[in-house]
């Protein structure tokens, strides 16, 4: 009898390490044979479910897991992996009832404890998802994953010290995690700590993990990494970074290298943006091959850090962005037919953005807003979202120019001509904020309850964009009290 166990669990691990090594069919023809045998059935389907899991075939597996429930309906990890692919198929409500039947089987599977807190987490019930973390921490008083997502929730609801607290925990354990650091300057910038807040800031993984244009400048300069050294007759180099509205926002501080220093100063962009900066005294480049030798690097989003340690202040918005009269022209006349005062509206951003639950608006909020009779209201939105206006039967209420604009080589040029026509416009946090900002355009920038770091230091410090107005929200996931007041303020042009 031993050996028979010994020889079946050696038979096992071969399946596993061959499915693990991603050799599939021969994995399968293993665990095929252990489900022809009476004695070894339900691990044989078991891991032929598992398998398919791998391979993201959740259908398939979702039958082979409900083959060995056939079999014995107490299956503990049958159940698990029913609840991990419905989770990962983001059906949560159905997740969590195979977790809760796990946890009746057996009340302390870390698996399902922390599972069922990623579920209501995603459900958005985060007094359970809470209550869930901790039941898994009395299980495991190390598993970092808890305490990370406990630091997400409370950063979330605002609570910034208990976030803060969960964080460090996480560091605690695993001092390795220095991605975690990021996380740490978003609370310390909600909590004006401003100088703890850039210096974590500088573990967001563009510094941490050279790649992209990081990586091709080290591989082919031997500059140095500037952090505030003498750059007087030399030359810098200042790499983009991360999303369109981050280069526009932060581009202003090439102005502040320029006062402060006799330097020949070169921008890195993404190509489609380039154009927006040409009217400047820097130079704009897309590739490397263009640039022979440089002193030094930083990215950009760098350069706020190194400004405020030096001088405690943020620099003001410059109106930069290149004029394209042509453009003007067109969009002028175009627009020049609708006889009410315009209003550009924009509501989703990069749905791929790993917070954009926190920062896009569903357009069926806007209802009452488009309603209003007094003004025509335009559409920026640009691909993803924009479907949203059919969707909620939008298409008497707002004029979509999706399939018109910015159709060419470069970003916004299209959407910088129409800006300037308008009464106002109304944003969610999307590229189009910071647009509008840098041109000095009237603005209502709508803001979740716990928006994005650098909008703690525009409400504390009013220094990124005079005419935005910043409406938010006062409870997590409440966006009624804001298209209220949005109302209120267009219904008395109080913008």
């Amino acid at each position: 009898m031993e050996n028979e166990r010994l020889e079946i669990e050696k038979i096992i691990n071969e399946g596993i390490n061959l499915f693990e090594n991603n050799k599939y069919e021969e994995s399968i023809k293993i665990f095929e044979n252990l489900k022809e045998n009476s004695k070894t059935k339900i691990i044989g389907i078991f891991f032929l479910g598992v398998i398919e899991v791998k391979r993201k075939n959740y259908t398939k597996a979702k039958k082979f897991f409900f083959n060995v429930l056939e079999i014995n309906k107490n299956h503990e990890d049958a159940n698990l992996n029913l609840g991990l692919v419905y989770l990962e198929e983001k059906n949560f409500d159905e997740s969590l009832i195979y977790f809760k039947k796990v946890l009746m089987i057996n009340k302390k599977n870390l698996n399902a404890l922390y599972h069922s807190a990623l579920s209501y987490f995603a459900l958005r019930k985060l007094e359970k998802s809470i209550k869930y973390l901790n039941l898994s921490i009395e299980v495991n008083k190390n598993f970092v994953h808890s305490y990370v997502t406990l630091g997400h929730i409370y950063l979330r609801i605002k609570e910034f010290n208990k976030a803060l607290l969960n964080y460090k925990k996480v560091l605690e354990i695993n001092p390795k995690r220095i991605k975690t650091k990021f996380n740490i300057a978003w609370c310390y910038f909600a909590l004006s700590d401003l100088e703890l807040a850039f210096e974590n800031y500088e573990f967001r993984k563009e510094k941490i993990t050279p790649q992209g244009r990081h990586k091709e400048v080290l591989d082919k300069f031997k500059s140095i990494e500037w952090n505030g050294q003498d750059l007087e007759n030399k030359t810098i180099l200042i790499i983009c970074e991360q999303g369109y509205g981050d280069n526009i926002n932060f581009f202003r501080y090439l102005f502040w290298l320029d006062k402060k220093f006799n330097v020949k100063i070169f921008f890195y962009a993404h190509k489609k943006l380039a154009h927006l900066f040409r009217n400047t005294p820097f130079e704009i480049i897309s590739d490397l091959n263009d640039v022979n030798k440089i002193d030094y690097h930083q990215h950009l989003l760098s350069l706020p850090g190194i400004c405020y340690k030096e001088t405690k202040s943020f620099e003001e918005n410059i109106n930069y962005i290149n004029i394209n009269q042509k453009n003007d022209i067109y969009w002028k006349e175009k627009l020049s037919v609708y006889k009410k005062p315009l209003i550009a509206i924009n509501w989703q951003g990069d749905h791929r953005y790993g917070h954009d639950d926190m920062r896009s608006i569903p357009l069926s909020y806007f209802k009452n807003t488009l309603n209003n009779r007094n003004f025509e209201f335009i559409s920026l939105q640009k691909n993803f979202g924009s479907e949203q206006i059919k969707k909620n039967k939008f298409e008497n209420l707002l004029i979509d120019l999706s399939t018109e604009i910015d159709i060419g080589k470069n970003a916004f040029e299209d959407t910088v001509s129409i800006l300037k026509n308008m009464e106002l416009v109304i944003t969610s946090d999307t590229a189009i904020a910071h647009l509008a900002g840098t041109l000095d355009i009237k603005t209502f920038l709508l803001l979740s309850f716990n928006p994005e770091w650098r909008w703690y230091i525009e409400l504390t410090h009013k220094c990124f964009y005079p005419k935005i107005n910043i409406i938010q929200q006062s409870k997590f996931n409440n966006w009624k009290g804001v298209f209220n007041e949005l109302n209120k303020r267009i219904e008395t042009k109080d913008y």
